[in-house]
């Protein structure tokens, strides 16, 4: 099935954001770059991207990069 963004609820928008700033915590991206990337999507008003960056961000704190690997992996 071929879903277009507009049709993917909140909830899938930020799981979506979530998982891959999880992807670009795993991949060697700063803190920085990631709050960065949150001003930008927060300018043009998209703040369901800027919850999953901002989860992400929460969660990684606690992690191990294998956690978060696996939570990648699992797509939870």
């Amino acid at each position: 099935m071929n879903t277009s963004y507009r049709e993917l609820s909140a909830k899938e928008i930020i799981k979506e954001y979530y998982l891959l700033a999880l992807l670009d915590i795993v991949n060697g991206a700063s803190i920085n770059e990631l709050k960065d990337t949150i001003k930008l999507y927060e300018n043009n008003e998209e703040y369901e991207a800027c919850a999953g960056i901002l989860k992400a961000l929460e969660i990684s704190k606690s992690l191990t990069l294998r956690e978060i690997k696996n939570i990648i992996k699992n797509g939870d």
